[in-house]
C-alpha cells in the first residue's frame, strides 16, 4: 500500500509516519509532501492507493488535493486527518468526492489506520449520513421556504436531498445537464447557501415541518 501523507509541520509528518510505519510494517510505502503543490506533483509522478491529508497547508487545503484528485480522475482514496473541527469543513470535504474517512487529530493513529486500511479496501467512513448530520449542525439556519422556489425548482432541491448527482437529476428530469446546473445556482441564490449539502439540509429540516402539519 502506498500513502502520500500531506501536512506543513514536518515534526507532525515525522510523527504520523511512524506510527503507521510501526503499525503497517512493511506493508506500508510513505511519501511525503508538505504544500498542496509538492502533492499534486507526487499524484502526477507516482500511483498511491491513500492520501493522508492536512487540511491547513499554508496557503492551500488539503481539500484543494481532494478536489484536484476527483477532478482528474485519480484512483487513490483520501483520508482527512486534522485540527479543523468544522461541520462546514466535513461537507466540504463529503462533497469533494474523493475522501473516505473525515477524522481529528486530537484522536490517537489508531483511527486512522483503521480508516486507512478501510479506504484502501474501498471503504468510506465518511458518508451521506456524516454530511446530513453536519448540515444539521449547522441547521440552525432553519428550514427551506419553499414558497420562494418554481415547481422546477423544488423538484431540484428535493433530488438532491435525496442524495442525486447531477447527472442522475438530468435522467430523472429528463433535463439537460446543463439546465440542472443553471437551477440548481439559481436556488443557492434564492435560500442563500453556497453547497449542496446544506441545500440538503434545508429540504430536510422542511421536511420535519410537512410531517408535524
Amino acid at each position: 500500500m502506498k500513502v502520500l501523507l500531506v501536512d506543513d509541520h514536518p515534526m507532525v509528518r515525522m510523527g504520523i509516519r511512524a506510527g503507521l510505519e510501526s503499525t503497517f510494517q512493511e506493508s506500508v510505502e510513505i511519501v511525503e509532501a508538505g504544500s498542496v503543490d509538492e502533492a499534486i506533483s507526487a499524484l502526477n509522478e507516482g500511483l498511491f492507493d491513500i492520501a493522508v491529508l492536512d487540511l491547513r497547508l499554508g496557503e492551500g487545503s488539503g481539500l484543494d488535493i481532494a478536489r484536484y484528485v476527483t477532478e482528474n480522475d485519480l484512483t487513490v482514496r483520501c483520508v482527512v486527518f486534522t485540527s479543523v473541527k468544522s461541520p462546514r469543513s466535513l461537507i466540504a470535504a463529503f462533497e469533494s468526492g474523493s475522501v473516505a474517512a473525515y477524522l481529528e487529530k486530537d484522536s490517537d493513529l489508531e483511527p486512522l489506520a483503521e480508516a486507512i486500511e478501510a479506504a484502501a479496501k474501498g471503504f468510506s467512513m465518511l458518508t451521506h449520513s456524516d454530511a446530513r448530520a453536519a448540515a444539521t449542525e449547522l441547521g440552525s439556519q432553519g428550514a427551506l421556504d419553499r414558497n420562494t422556489l418554481t415547481k422546477r425548482e423544488l423538484e431540484i432541491a428535493e433530488l438532491i436531498a435525496d442524495g442525486l448527482s447531477d447527472a442522475e437529476i438530468s435522467e430523472t428530469l429528463h433535463l439537460a445537464s446543463s439546465t440542472v446546473r443553471n437551477n440548481l445556482t439559481t436556488i443557492y441564490q434564492k435560500v442563500g447557501v453556497e453547497s449542496r449539502t446544506l441545500l440538503a439540509g434545508l429540504v430536510w429540516e422542511s421536511r420535519k415541518d410537512l410531517e408535524i402539519l
